[in-house]
């Protein structure tokens, strides 16, 4: 009975998530911290059913990297990236909406990330200035209605040719060359692209140099945001 309610509670949570911007998220977990634990409960028992976790993957992607290199992980849920690359020396700076005080940072990562970096200047081909870190993981965290904000502070936040690694379940693309193309209009260039997993698809892009948006140019980008359709997990 207990295991029936729990995946109730995350089928509800989940569906919140997903189909409201990231500032009513915030203010739901600020509201009652308990619903970060128990939808990540759900979830972590969800991957349980999937041939592999994406996390993992990039865990092992990432240990052969320099131990200079510098990740912000997006979204991080219970900071398992950061967990799995401490012993190899990679530095893995991780935000959600909720902080573990001790891995994971309190922040609304579609508003505002707390790492240096600029977008400049409206109407001028730019790449930013003073960035530090070397590459951004949104691993199945591009959840909210404004999920492009998301994108837009990834790019923020990146040194030039810096590294975007994008996993999100199969399932919420309707057009993955559409969304593609809008990845791409936020600044970033398509390296690979990965389909051999059934339940998601990942990606790696690499930052480039874009014309800095206004921010009504911004709002009509964000509102491409639907063309991620919300992830529904069935009742098992």
């Amino acid at each position: 009975m207990k295991e029936r309610l729990d995946g109730a509670r995350f089928r509800l949570i989940n569906e919140s998530l997903y189909k409201s911007d990231s500032h009513d998220a915030h203010r739901m977990m600020q509201e009652d911290p308990r619903v970060f634990e128990q939808y990540h409960v759900g979830f972590r028992h969800q991957v349980l059913s999937w041939p592999t976790n994406p996390v993992d993957q990039y865990i092992t992607k990432f240990a052969s990297y320099p131990e200079r290199t510098l990740i912000a992980d997006l979204g991080c849920g219970d900071a398992a990236l950061a967990k799995g690359l401490a012993p190899e020396g990679i530095s893995v700076l991780s935000y959600d909406l909720v902080s573990d005080n001790e891995y994971v940072v309190e922040a609304d990562i579609c508003k505002s990330i707390p790492l240096p970096g600029s977008e400049g200047t409206e109407g001028e081909q730019s790449l930013g200035e003073g960035q530090v870190a070397d590459a951004v993981v949104c691993a199945l965290s591009l959840m909210g209605t404004n999920w492009i904000q998301c994108l837009r502070e990834a790019w923020r936040i990146l040194k030039p040719s810096g590294q975007l690694h994008i996993a999100e379940v199969t399932s919420r693309f309707s057009d993955v060359e559409q969304f593609v193309s809008v990845v791409g209009s936020i600044g970033f260039h398509l390296k690979t692209k990965d389909t051999s997993n059934t339940h998601f698809i990942l990606f790696e892009f690499t930052k480039v140099s874009r014309l800095c948006l206004s921010e009504k140019e911004w709002t009509k980008l964000i509102a491409k945001g639907s063309l991620l359709k919300p992830c529904e997990y069935k009742r098992r």
